[in-house]
């Protein structure tokens, strides 16, 4: 172990450490925790950061997990990073201290099905171990108001948002002369910045590239920077795709350096992002630094990173999401306005100001007495889990929802927050003609129509952490899905005469005869199947 590693000796301060799985360089966490460690250290206190793993270029400023045990003291401090499976819960739970929980969200499994086996069980697990850090954890941060809202989900009860710390200067690097040469040759440049994996729609961005391409502009380039596993089942489906689409001029560049990075932004006429799930999106506010026009989906804690600021789209359709990226080329007017809109989103957000917010943060927990983890979850008799109630009323599952907790005492409706409303981080329900239900930010925007409802990870994570039983108005949505592996044992569920074979086998597999129909024209009879699964399923009737 260097000493160079170890963190200068202080006096009067409490230590202030940090933990994660895998300490990795040009990584928005890693990035992250080694700039937190520089203001905790300029602020005065001891600082180290413990992995279980790391690059290369990381190593003289990381020490193994392993090493936390003994150097930690009951006064100290634990920053706990989570976003990914770390199998560190035991250590934590037996290493003395305080230790706080900072969020940067767990990705759905769902993301990564059909691709990455492995990674979607690794994100499944994740989820699991936010629930089991629970009773070892003091306080919790989120990145985003999107991020705190599935931590006080998940019954934390001290929970509160983080700004996000970016060290701006590590963007100024020189462009690499090479690269800036050979996209600076009048093509439009689009770049997306970022790991090439599942959950980021890569594939999406390929899409849109293409429609922009053949319906707008001829003369242009997709740029995607950013890891890319080209032998693995994405990497390969993404050459193909780029094959089939017969989009020209599109360049993978994989692992780039700071001044390669460099150089694709300052050619990039747009950044295009097109990701399904992001805890707080970096690249987005790294392009308007670099003064880049953004266009992303509005999923997750995307709008909230934008601020306003940039393009948000509510639609994932190639056509659509191109014509915004025509508008921006051809309209130069709208253009300007962008950009001054990204400029002020970045004044909001100056490096002093916010490192001035996280120091007060920190400094608020490190003054209050030391507390035991204080567990805030709203306890029901009965989950009634209906992701469309309040975003489409007239659905057969809503009514059947709205009647089920009629005759059911002390159950509650989880729903879907609609469209437009901020996530929320606060537990507690909203009175919806009469019912009181608890609402909860979905992964994706609700699109308009009678199509599929997206997930919510934070609605997901409520009914998990509860012990009650569990109704499952809508197995075929994807927030049921989700739920079936987890509260099959305790749950029953209805499904609308359309569902798809592939939604209903799980919910026949983990269900069985608690799985009831849900007629349109006949929702009373699916509310008393349900009610009698119900009670059959718990031992007795509670039902009026």
């Amino acid at each position: 172990m260097s000493e160079s590693r170890r963190s200068p000796p202080t006096t009067g301060l409490p230590a202030v450490h940090q933990l994660l799985p895998r300490l990795a360089w040009g990584d928005a966490v890693g990035n992250q925790v080694r700039y937190l460690q520089d203001l905790l250290r300029r602020w005065g206190h001891a600082s180290d950061i413990y992995a279980e793993d790391w690059d290369d270029a990381c190593k003289d400023q990381v020490r193994h997990v392993r090493e936390y045990a003994k150097d930690a003291r009951p006064d100290s401090v634990l920053l706990v990073h989570h976003s990914f499976q770390s199998r560190l819960v035991p250590l934590i739970a037996r290493a003395p201290g305080r230790k706080v929980l900072v969020y940067h969200n767990v990705t759905p499994a769902r993301l990564f099905e059909g691709f990455e086996r492995k990674v979607a069980a690794a994100c499944d697990a994740a989820r699991d171990e936010l629930l089991e850090l629970r009773p070892h954890i003091e306080r919790a941060f989120g990145y985003s108001r999107f991020s705190a809202e599935e931590l006080v989900a998940a019954g934390y009860g001290s929970v509160a948002t983080l700004p996000f710390a970016i060290d701006w200067s590590a963007f100024d690097t020189a462009p690499d002369p090479a690269l800036l040469a050979e996209l600076d040759d009048g093509c439009a440049n689009v770049l997306f910045v970022g790991r090439a994996v599942p959950s980021k729609k890569v594939d999406d961005v390929l899409r849109v590239f293409t429609a922009y391409q053949r319906l707008y502009q001829p003369r242009s380039r997709l740029v995607v920077a950013g890891y890319l596993h080209r032998d693995g089942a994405y990497g390969a489906y993404l050459h193909g795709l780029k094959e089939v689409l017969g989009a020209e001029r599109v360049r993978f560049l994989g692992r780039v350096s700071p001044a390669q990075l460099s150089a694709c932004f300052r050619t990039a006429s747009a950044y295009l992002s097109m990701s399904r799930h992001e805890g707080f999106g970096v690249p987005l506010l790294e392009a308007m630094y670099r003064d880049v026009p953004v266009v992303a989906y509005g999923a997750a804690a995307v709008p909230e990173t934008m601020g306003g600021a940039g393009l948000a789209t509510l639609t994932d359709a190639p056509a659509e999401v191109a014509q915004l990226l025509a508008v921006l080329d051809r309209n130069p007017t709208l253009r300007a306005e962008v950009l001054q809109g990204q400029r002020a989103r970045l004044a909001s957000l100056s490096q002093e100001s916010v490192a001035e917010q996280v120091r007060q943060a920190f400094e608020a927990l490190l003054t209050a007495r030391p507390s035991g983890p204080a567990l805030g979850h709203e306890e029901a008799t009965v989950e009634v889990v209906c992701p469309a109630f309040t975003v489409r009323p007239e659905d057969v599952s809503s009514r059947v929802a709205r009647r089920l907790v009629e005759r059911l005492p002390g159950a509650r409706v989880l729903a879907l927050r609609p469209r437009g409303q901020e996530a929320s981080t606060t537990s507690g329900p909203e009175e919806v003609e009469g019912v009181p239900v608890w609402h909860f930010t979905p992964d994706q925007p609700v699109g308009p129509g009678p199509g599929a409802l997206p997930g919510s990870s934070s609605l997901e994570t409520a009914v998990r952490v509860s012990s009650a039983p569990v109704v499952l108005v809508g197995v075929e949505t994807l927030v049921a899905q989700a739920l079936l592996p987890h509260v099959g044992a305790r749950a029953c569920g209805a499904h609308v005469p359309s569902a798809p074979s592939t939604a209903l086998e799980p919910a026949r597999r983990h269900l069985g005869a608690r799985l009831v129909p849900m007629e349109p024209s006949q929702p009373e009879q699916a509310v008393t199947a349900l009610v009698e699964a119900l009670s059959s399923a718990r031992g007795g009737s509670h039902a009026r």
